[in-house]
């Protein structure tokens, strides 16, 4: 069965905030380690990574489908922040509004009675929860401890392990 047109309309739209993710992930790693956080640039490295993948998956769906990917050409990230606290807090906006744009997906390929589409998206959707848990718990932490530079150096410490596997 073909991709339905509003479908793949949708699917490309989220097309462009998966790689407007990575990108902005990427500028909050170059944040990072220039205030020489070095575990939470690995995070955001990481997560910038992740990103990539979840719209090759897109991509791969679409092609699957008989769609068309567009691949858009993404703004340049911000890489400067006022604070740690305000880059975690954009970091959890931006998963938000991933969030929002999957279930806009979701809500179309429902109305158009697209159940491979809708089977699909129920992975995004289980990622998005994931997402949203770390950027939130990540955002709240930095928020308690950010005035102190211990607290942040072992938090940076221990993201960074994460984001290396260990």
């Amino acid at each position: 069965m073909a991709l339905h047109k509003d479908v793949e309309a949708v699917l490309n739209r989220q097309l462009v905030k998966e790689f407007d993710a990575e990108m902005v992930y990427l500028g909050m790693a170059i944040y990072f380690d220039k205030e020489l956080y070095k575990g939470f640039a690995a995070w955001f490295r990481k997560q910038s990574s992740e990103e990539r993948t979840h719209a090759m998956r897109l991509v791969d769906y679409i092609l699957d489908r008989g769609g068309n990917p567009i691949i858009p050409a993404v703004a340049a990230p911000k890489i400067d922040y006022g604070s740690a606290v305000e880059a975690f807090n954009a970091a959890l906006a931006h998963e938000q509004a991933n969030t929002a744009g999957i279930y806009e997906c979701l809500a179309t390929a429902q109305k158009v009675n697209d159940p491979a589409t809708v089977e699909m998206l129920q992975w995004f959707v289980k990622e998005q929860v994931e997402e949203e848990k770390w950027a939130e718990e990540y955002a709240r932490m930095v928020e308690k401890i950010h005035n102190s530079i211990g607290g942040m150096y072992q938090f940076d410490h221990r993201v960074g392990k994460v984001a290396r596997g260990e």
